[in-house]
């Protein structure tokens, strides 16, 4: 049984053959980080501990490059992805060069640009309007919760309105988007998070990346954590959470994934299951398996009990 859309399998359908994300690091910043709005960036961010590019310097060119000689008997069809920070901060003048330029290496069949909805300007939805008529584009943002109190506590510096402008402004031009959202943030209830679903199942996003709380060392959470301000989810209760959530997505929204991934090396203090990313995909399809979990089996009642 099938218990959601994936993202994968569409990508294979779509361009018939298997495709390669290639994540890169771009060297743009953040208006989170960078004095714009803050200099300490959300409570539990920190790009060391989720992207294997996130201290490359070298080129964009030379990081693509680089993967596909080693991938070449395997891979011919490429999605580069701009991941670590906000990728389309700063003016327009800088960004499209960089886009234009990945999309002139040979295989390279589209881009997935990860950023904030505080990112944007009339002249870049413009902009990539036009992008997305050339090649396969979506614009991942992050959002976490779609409840303002939450995104304030946890330092995000935008609101839920700020997203829902910013979904709009890109699906009305025909762009693709994914909002990244996370379970198990406190002081969320289970209703909120659920309601968080419902928020996105009435938005035209394409898809979703769902991930769990994780405690990252030096990161405010950290703090939070070691004060004992803060209880990380069991693999038992996110499965749980997750079959949930699901439900109340759209059924033709894609998924693009269940769970995050880090290793304590990498600065993951909690939950460590996280670091056993193949063991715990096994337990949460066992687990939705078991429960007939089906993404959309919800959406249409759309309402959250109280409780």
């Amino acid at each position: 049984m099938e218990h959601y859309r994936s993202y994968r399998k569409y990508i294979r359908e779509r361009f018939g053959r298997a495709v390669l994300t290639i994540p890169v690091n771009a060297g743009l910043s953040c208006p989170n980080r960078d004095g714009t709005k803050s200099v300490w960036g959300c409570s539990f961010c920190n790009n060391q501990s989720f992207s294997p590019v996130w201290d490359d310097k070298s080129s964009v060119i030379e990081q693509i490059e680089r993967t596909i000689s080693v991938v070449k008997k395997r891979f011919n069809a490429f999605i580069v992805y701009l991941q670590p920070f906000s990728n389309t901060y700063g003016p327009l003048s800088v960004l499209s060069p960089i886009y234009e330029a990945i999309l002139t290496i040979p295989g390279v069949v589209g881009l997935a640009i990860g950023t904030r909805p505080d990112c944007f300007s009339e002249e870049k939805y413009e902009y990539f309007q036009d992008l997305a008529q050339r090649t396969y584009l979506s614009i991942e943002i992050g959002i976490q919760s779609a409840h303002d109190e939450t995104l304030s506590l946890h330092g995000r510096g935008h609101s839920m309105e700020d997203f829902r402008q910013c979904i709009q402004s890109l699906s009305t031009r025909g762009i693709s988007t994914i909002a990244h959202v996370m379970l198990g943030l406190p002081p969320e209830t289970e209703q909120m998070m659920l309601t968080t679903a419902c928020e996105i199942a009435s938005l035209p996003l394409t898809g979703v990346k769902i991930h769990q709380l994780m405690i990252i060392r030096g990161t405010l959470m950290h703090t939070w954590y070691l004060q004992g301000k803060v209880e990380c989810l069991t693999l038992e209760r996110y499965a749980g959470l997750l079959s949930k959530f699901l439900s109340y997505l759209r059924p033709d929204q894609l998924i693009h994934r269940i769970l995050a991934d880090s290793t304590v090396e990498k600065g993951l203090v909690a939950p460590l299951w996280s670091a056993e990313k193949l063991k715990a995909l096994q337990f949460l399809n066992i687990f939705m398996d078991k429960e007939g979990t089906l993404q959309g089996s919800q959406c249409r009642k759309n309402k959250i009990k109280n409780g």
